[in-house]
């Protein structure tokens, strides 16, 4: 296998060529092993189906690459999720794409974001098939989302403001008929890594979108009319339902940016009234008028129209948590050795976490079914690192996954019309069967049949 197309960002290309060879030799050589692996199984469709994350975690893991948590959690108890940067090692992390544009959008403005924020990753990688290798394999994973596809989605978007730097990889097995093509990103040149003192990043649900976004630009009024004398940037960067919010100063000191951030956090959740944090009238007038506006703005949505009373709690809610300052933390990756019954239960509901936000991503938030699945995520991740085996069995996670596989099953949710359609998901839920089997197996809980069997 080689690769030959190129997307990177920030030098990223000529940084691992440098410093990592060793890394993408690695990974060049347990790339044909996957892709044997992943259509063997598949077609096997043996006991216990594995996911192509697996399979690829388990081929570098024996290349002593570093199988991290997919998860970890803030100072305030928030959960942060990382699962698709893929194994590490040497401060490289190396995903196979999951095959649909969403996931590519969501691993590059979301977990690279994450990866520089919290020194996960360095070097963040994403291997995409190239169209012309895609097109000569028979499994349709391969097919469905191309180098050439993604790097038409993200060419129009430059130069990025993004922060971190990043690769997407496009490989192919023609090692004859390729020189690599190189397609170094332009960055902003408005953006300064050493400037940015603020970099949030906020995922807003459809019904609450237009009024969060003008909040956040609000918080460039904010600024000039509370603090004239600070020399700021304030920008968004919209992608989808994900925004960020990026403030530069002119010396990267982050101590007033920081207080008026915190101000208005607390302004928009309701903790203050306006009156308490300025004496600006004006301001405080400007900022009344903003919070109804946004109030009006969820309520006069016209693809919503069951608004429920208290809905602009929750909007607040999102955008607090998203301004709220969030202390750097340390995060250990040294991998576990010991692998007893307890660790390989914690690790299955781990993956079956990761897979159930992969279909909440295929399914996408206007589905009914998404609320369901954000539900049982929650349920999971409070067994996550459960081991008591009596407590997982007795668990209302456990029952409402069960549930959910039961529903597919038997054809008769709209989620299953999503899945026939879309080979990854069919692959989707068969791992979270085999899995849930697993788990169900060790503590003592009644099996699933398999589902979607060929």
């Amino acid at each position: 296998m080689i690769i030959s197309k190129v997307i990177s960002y920030k030098n990223a290309w000529q940084s691992l060529i440098a410093e990592h060879q060793e890394e993408l030799d690695e990974i060049l050589e347990v790339l044909p092993q996957f892709i044997n692996d992943y259509v063997t199984k598949k077609e096997s469709n043996e006991r216990g189906f594995t996911s192509h994350r697996d399979i690829w975690s388990e081929l570098l893991e024996q290349k002593d690459w570093i199988i991290a948590d997919t998860s970890f959690y803030l100072e305030d108890g928030q959960r942060i999720f990382v699962g698709n940067l893929g194994p590490i090692k040497n401060e490289v992390s190396a995903y196979i794409s999951f095959g649909h544009i969403d996931f590519a959008n969501r691993w590059l403005f979301q977990q690279t974001t994450l990866a520089g924020k919290y020194d996960i990753a360095k070097i963040p990688i994403l291997l995409v098939p190239t169209s012309e290798f895609g097109s000569r394999q028979e499994d349709r994973f391969f097919k469905r989302l191309s180098f050439e596809q993604y790097q038409r989605q993200i060419l129009p978007l430059t130069p990025l403001s993004h922060a971190y730097p990043f690769l997407i990889l496009g490989y192919t097995d023609q090692n004859e008929l390729f020189e690599t093509e190189i397609y170094e990103l332009e960055s902003d040149p408005l953006i300064s890594n050493e400037n940015v003192v603020i970099d949030r990043c906020i995922e807003f649900p459809p019904e609450y979108y237009q009024a969060g976004l003008n909040i956040l630009n609000f918080f460039g009024t904010y600024i000039r009319e509370q603090y004239p004398d600070q020399d700021a940037k304030i920008k968004i960067e919209q992608n989808d339902k994900i925004v960020r919010l990026i403030i530069e100063t002119s010396d990267g000191e982050t101590e007033v940016i920081e207080k008026a951030l915190q101000e208005y956090q607390l302004v928009v959740t309701g903790q203050k009234l306006p009156e308490e944090v300025t004496k600006n009238e004006r301001l405080i007038l400007e900022l009344k008028n903003e919070l109804r506006l946004a109030k009006y703005r969820v309520e006069t949505q016209q693809d919503i129209m069951l608004v429920q009373t208290g809905q602009i709690d929750k909007l607040m809610n999102i955008l607090g948590q998203g301004l709220t300052n969030k202390s750097p933390i340390h995060i250990d990756f040294k991998p576990v050795i010991t692998l007893d019954n307890k660790v390989l239960n914690n690790q299955n509901v781990t993956s079956v976490i990761s897979d159930i936000s992969d279909l909440k991503l295929l399914l996408g938030t206007s589905s009914p079914e998404y609320l369901e699945l954000q539900n049982l995520e929650g349920s999971l991740t409070a067994i996550e690192k459960e081991t008591n085996p009596e407590v997982v069995k007795n668990s209302t996670a456990m029952q409402k996954l069960k549930k959910f596989i039961d529903t597919i099953s038997e054809g008769n949710e709209q989620v299953a019309k999503v899945l026939e359609t879309t080979e990854t998901g069919i692959d989707l839920v068969r791992n979270l069967a085999g899995k849930y089997n697993s788990i169900a197996e060790w503590c003592g809980l009644p099996q699933v049949p398999r589902i979607f069997t060929k």
